[in-house]
């Protein structure tokens, strides 16, 4: 079937048979999926790999579709009957041979059968293309090449044949390709002009590089170092980029062309870049051995910090980075003659985002690192170039010995054989530290360095043996296996040439040499100085040299030494393993059940004494895996209850459809269905811990496993079962090997200690856990239009956090702070006593249930951190406060012409609002003047004389931002409204007052204020008030006792502010009378 329609393809690309015509009626085939639906299609086994632009990421193996004969017979009925280009015709023909090898040499023969006599001139010119294009792919098989040779050197073919037959040598020389030609190639092949790429270096220059199809990622790397010059080339390797994503090519055999291509099918104008760079570290690497190179990594280094890319562990690393940096790019001298945008040119951006605070912070920083830095006090001028080479040497070696995860090879590879991981689909990374298994959320699952590594070798031409002294034995298939085996090898290869250590095969007691060793299988040789593994390894086995074994000094031979692979002592546990003679290569890999730390724990015992009997509908034990619903609760006092006999069912079918045990929508499961009724009631808590334990006793599924871990690990998290099923739930976690049980265990205490939670898991916990996140951060907003992250925990109350984040601001006292939730335009303060996420979640489905928010999409919210309580404020004392809350919640009051103020004194707060905000330009004096003058005073004086009063004093006092800032802040403590909350509100029942008023709560009491004058017109003490209430659109309160009491009624949609800040400050005086 594919035959026939590949066949029916060429004659249509070649001319010989009429296109399908366009029509509306017809769908346009969808080119993009084209390789993807061919390998699930054919359901092959060869090595057809997509790959996913995304750093640190798995190409996965398509899942093969139902491909039986209907599946098949649709699909090229499909092809056959929708209009297609010809470069979808090349796809189709040329995927077919890159993934089917059973079909190449029938490709290749329909093509010469079609160009064998050919008549028409066109047919002819389009067959010889489409036969080079296939050739440059892939190569015939070995029967069927002599033959498509002759036919190549018959008669006219000649003329056409010979880049053709330069294609096929290149193919056999490089391999066969894993996509087909691009439109690139294409245009090129028409244009008879080489391919040329523009390659783009680190310092932003380009070079060109000529390619053919058959052209790899390491011909084009040495190619490139070849003509920069460079010397030392290791490490170096190409990078693509696509929409701001990176897809490393590596220096392996890659086909670079293939990566335009799969750009190509996914946006044919793809605005696709390549790079070279430095994309590992050797473990010896010497910056000082190639100043071309380092230079290049010096940018990228510098680039990569800028952006993003590379994380420093602290501010101080930062400063040492850019303060090197600085004196490299600008030389010695006093650092202060730079601007403050030049020294820290260098921050990465996201913490300069604050603004003008951030780079003042910044420059002060780095200005005191760089004047405490050696280079910079060395005087003499004829050293400068050599200081400056080193500094740029030490950031090199810096970013080597500091970030030897983000400078690695990475291979996707799917574990086979070793033991057991969080998931078999992981990312294999090769840099200067050692081997890392990473999953995708780049969490390294196992380890080991270079020198523990027995042996690594290839079998099958995809599988990757891994083989270590600890006998802990890897089998990792792997599309590039054989490019990981070479790097792998390269890397052990060169280490033991520059080890000076050894490990002792047989035992030594006496010998014909004089001051003989005595040794040990397993003991640990250290040569002395001047004696490397390459001296070992390359003379003869009967050579002496002399070591040091556990203090003693003396010779031994060349050939009872096994050199190993580090150039630093190894650690005290290897000796160990060594000392028991496991540095011989094993025979078979160890079998997988040698790896299991601790036994497994099931429920029986507990099964016994409290499940229902089992029902003849039960196909496996209650206390152990099912991949079939319940028919009944499995706790017998769940049984008795009818309330619960439901619930308790609804809790395990979405437990089994979250596992994926039983069949989903594409929806995400909702676990609130899972773990509310457990809040609710006990027995269900009990029932739930029950039905997980009981799925995670002999699960067969490690996907289903892993899912069933992220269940139990959030019900950890919320609430504890019963004293009978928490020894269970105990002794089930000590005994797990998995990597979350001794996490559960901690949140299991936490729970007992904190107390029960009121809501399901919020869907970050949910995402967090579904990631492997234990640590969930939450950005918190500032007054000040700053944002920092903060760690929030499940059983995290909001008190706990308002401490600390006053901590970490270096707050004075957190009296008197809240958590503010703020969804749209209305904001929501947190109680302290309860949980964070309880909070948020109970909110949001409130806001709901009101209409307030009418879809999920418009859920989202922010939380911010903000004075809520003003109590003994007094500006100066507490500076941190004062920037960060005061001054920036102050001029938002002022600014709304809360305060009673005059043109004269507006003018001057206008001043030191100027100085403390540098933003703000006096050129634009009219589209400023908002951010400096009360709404309600701009429009009592023209333009003109507002520039008249304020220009005139505006450099006269010389201000910095935070004393201005202290300043404007004093100036408004004179007002009895300081410090207070605002709200404009309707009256509808005291002729004696406006309609409309302006009422302030504060420490004092509660304030009427004339909204005009702002002068006071009532005030009333906590001890003067009595009851209030507020809803949707009002707020009531009474003043005095019941006997002979004012009341206010007001309309306000802010009646719920107004309702919480009165009881905040009621509950703060009763408990501090």
């Amino acid at each position: 079937m594919a035959s026939k329609a590949i066949w029916l393809t060429i004659l249509r690309f070649m001319g010989d048979l009429p296109d399908v015509v366009s029509s509306p009626t017809l769908h346009v085939f969808d080119n993009e999926n084209l390789m993807s639906d061919l390998a699930s299609l054919l359901n092959t086994s060869d090595s057809y790999k997509p790959r996913l632009f995304v750093r640190q990421s798995q190409r996965r193996i398509p899942k093969p579709l139902a491909s039986g004969e209907k599946e098949a017979q649709e699909f090229y009925q499909h092809w056959l009957n929708v209009p297609t280009s010809h470069l979808e015709k090349i796809h189709f023909i040329i995927g077919h041979g890159i993934i089917k090898n059973s079909l190449r040499d029938e490709i290749l023969a329909q093509i010469c059968k079609q160009l064998y006599l050919n008549p028409s001139r066109s047919s002819y010119s389009r067959g010889w293309l489409l036969l080079s294009l296939c050739l440059s792919c892939f190569p015939p098989s070995k029967e069927f090449e002599p033959h498509l040779r002759s036919f190549m050197k018959q008669g006219t073919a000649q003329l056409q044949a010979t880049p053709s037959l330069q294609r096929l040598e290149r193919t056999l020389v490089n391999g066969p390709r894993c996509q087909p030609p691009s439109l690139f190639e294409l245009h090129a092949i028409r244009g008879r002009h080489p391919l040329r790429l523009d390659i783009h270096l680190m310092d932003g220059q380009q070079r060109r590089l000529q390619v053919d199809a058959a052209s790899t990622a390491r011909e084009a790397v040495n190619q490139l170092c070849q003509g920069m010059g460079l010397t030392d080339t290791f490490g170096f390797g190409l990078v693509m980029s696509l929409n701001g994503k990176l897809m490393p090519l590596g220096a392996g055999q890659e086909h670079v062309l293939d990566a335009i291509s799969e750009c190509e099918q996914r946006q044919l104008d793809a605005p696709w870049k390549l790079y070279i760079r430095k994309e590992m570290f050797a473990t010896w690497y010497d910056p000082s051995m190639d100043p071309k190179a380092t230079q290049l990594i010096y940018k990228q280094i510098l680039n990569g910090l800028k952006c993003g890319e590379y994380r420093c562990r602290s501010e101080k690393d930062i400063a040492m980075v850019c303060a090197l940096a600085c004196f490299v790019e600008y030389g010695p001298g006093e650092i202060l003659r730079l601007k403050p945008s030049e020294i820290t040119a260098f921050v990465p951006s996201d913490l300069l985002a604050p603004g003008e605070r951030a780079i003042e912070n910044w420059s002060r920083l780095i200005a005191a690192t760089y004047e405490k830095s050696s280079y910079v006090k060395e005087e003499q001028n004829d050293l400068l170039l050599e200081a400056q080479k080193r500094a740029k040497e030490d950031i090199c070696l810096f970013a080597h010995l500091s970030w030897p995860m983000r400078h690695s090879r990475l291979f996707e590879v799917v574990r086979k054989e070793g033991p057991k991981l969080q998931s078999d689909e992981l990312m294999l990374g090769i840099n200067s530290a050692g081997l890392f298994l990473i999953d995708e959320t780049e969490q390294v699952l196992a380890s080991c360095c270079f020198s523990e590594v027995l042996k690594v070798h290839v079998e099958s031409d995809d599988k990757l043996h891994v083989m270590t002294f600890q006998h802990v034995n890897f089998v990792l298939q792997c599309s590039s296996a054989q490019d990981a085996n070479e790097v792998i090898n390269y890397m052990l290869d060169n280490l033991r040439q520059r080890s000076s250590y050894g490990v002792a095969l047989d035992p030594v007691v006496e010998g014909d040499l004089e001051d003989c060793l005595v040794l040990n299988p397993g003991d640990l040789i250290e040569f002395e100085a001047g004696v490397t593994g390459a001296q070992l390894m390359a003379g003869n086995a009967q050579d002496c040299y002399r070591g040091c074994v556990n203090g003693q000094w003396g010779q031994f031979l060349a050939g009872n030494v096994r050199v190993l692979a580090t150039l630093t002592k190894p650690s005290e546990k290897l000796q160990d393993i060594l000392r028991e003679g496991r540095f011989q290569e094993p025979p078979k890999p160890t079998p997988r059940a040698n790896y299991s730390r601790r036994r497994q724990h099931n429920i029986s015992q507990l099964a016994e004494s409290h499940f229902r009997e089992p029902l003849d509908s039960d196909k496996a034990p209650l206390s152990k895996f099912s991949p079939e619903p319940l028919k009944a609760p499995l706790l017998k006092a769940v049984v008795k209850v009818p309330p619960l006999f439901q619930q308790a069912l609804v809790m395990h079918h979405h437990i089994l459809k979250y596992m994926g045990d039983i069949a989903r929508s594409n929806l995400p499961v909702n676990t609130d269905l899972i773990f509310q009724p457990a809040l609710q009631h006990p027995l269900l808590c009990d029932e739930l811990y029950c039905q997980l334990m009981k799925q995670l006793s002999d699960n067969p599924s490690s996907e289903s496993e892993k899912r069933g871990w992220d269940l139990l690990y959030l019900a950890t998290g919320l609430v504890a079962p019963s004293v009978l099923v928490m020894r269970e739930l105990i002794i089930l976690l000590r005994m797990r090997a998995d990597a979350l049980a001794d996490a559960c265990l901690k949140r299991l205490k936490r729970s007992l200690a904190q107390g029960q939670r009121k809501k399901a898991p919020h869907l970050i916990e949910v995402e967090g856990i579904q990631q492997r996140c234990l640590h969930i951060y939450h950005k918190i907003y500032f007054p000040d239009d700053t944002v920092e992250a903060f760690e929030i925990e499940s059983h995290t109350r909001g008190a706990e956090l308002i401490a600390d984040i006053a901590q970490r601001l270096e707050l004075k006292s957190p009296v008197g702070y809240s958590i503010f939730l703020k969804t749209g335009d209305r904001v929501y303060a947190m109680p302290e006593e309860e949980f964070v996420f309880d909070f948020i979640t109970q909110l949001i489905y409130w806001l709901r249930q009101q209409r307030t928010i009418r879809s999920i999409s418009d859920g989202q919210y922010q939380l911010h951190f903000m004075r809520k309580l003003w109590l003994n404020n007094h500006p100066g004392e507490d500076l941190n406060g004062d920037m960060i809350f005061s001054y920036p919640q102050e001029l938002h009051k002022y600014l709304k012409g809360y305060y009673p103020i005059d043109c004269e004194q507006a003018s001057r707060l206008a001043i030191l609002v100027y100085s403390a905000d540098h933003d703000v330009s006096l050129q634009r004096l009219p589209e400023v003047l908002t951010r400096l003058i009360p709404e309600d005073l701009i429009p009592l004086q023209t333009v003109a004389e507002w520039r008249q009063q304020i220009l005139p004093k505006v450099h006269r006092d010389h201000l910095t931002e935070d004393h201005a800032k202290i300043l404007f802040l004093q100036e408004l403590s004179h007002f009895a409204c300081f410090g207070s909350t605002f709200f404009v509100v309707k009256q509808q029942n005291d002729d004696a007052l406006p309609e409309t008023l302006l009422i302030a709560i504060n420490s004092t009491g509660f304030h009427m204020l004339d909204p005009t004058t702002k002068e006071i017109l009532r005030s009333y003490e906590y001890s003067q008030l009595g009851i209030w209430s507020s809803g949707k659109n009002h707020f009531h309160i009474r003043f005095g006792n019941m006997i002979g009491a004012s009341k206010l009624l007001c309309s306000t949609t802010q009646g719920y502010k107004m309702d919480d800040l009165l009881a905040s400050y009621v509950k703060y005086f009763n408990e501090h009378e």
